[in-house]
């Protein structure tokens, strides 16, 4: 699964390479945030880190999306020949990586041995998250949030509603 995902990633990256468009590169970035936040919860026994991750990464591109919107919402999508023959030819080599990475790696475990595993997994994540919410680093944690509350307040206070939009129509 962890290599699947992988590959995804790499093949995701080469197709930004060939993006043209700054909606469409944005878009690419948004499926490349998805998966490297995927990535980063299944490396940890956690996802809170990876949440937090792309909701940080979510807020920036909505930020970049309102500005590229505004600045480039006349260009129209373009069809590439040279992006259409690089899925063309990633598309078959990314299936064929996971058809033969499912076939080498056909593991077989017990039932018992994967319930146990599983129980020893769920304790591990119990503890990681209580750790976040226990005394050390329960004041960071409240000092995280109130920041952002505060700068989502004075972000608010600055763009009035009253001022007009990003850009005039001509």
């Amino acid at each position: 699964m962890k290599m699947m995902i992988a590959v995804s990633s790499i093949f995701t990256s080469s197709l930004f390479s060939a993006m043209k468009h700054p909606l469409s590169m944005g878009f690419m970035l948004l499926v490349q945030t998805m998966i490297s936040c995927l990535i980063s919860g299944m490396n940890n026994y956690s996802y809170w880190f990876s949440y937090l991750l792309f909701i940080t990464f979510i807020g920036g591109m909505l930020v970049l999306f309102i500005y590229m919107a505004s600045i480039a919402s006349n260009e129209k999508f373009k069809f590439s020949l040279k992006l259409l023959t690089l899925i063309m030819i990633m598309t078959p080599l990314m299936f064929m990586s996971m058809v033969d990475i499912q076939m080498t790696m056909s593991i077989n475990i017990n039932e018992n041995v994967n319930y146990n595993l599983n129980s020893k997994i769920n304790n591990k994540e119990i503890l990681s998250v209580m750790k976040m919410f226990n005394y050390p680093t329960m004041m960071i944690t409240i000092l995280t949030i109130i920041y952002l509350l505060f700068t989502m307040i004075s972000i608010i206070s600055i763009t009035n509603n009253s001022e007009g939009p990003l850009r005039m129509k001509k």
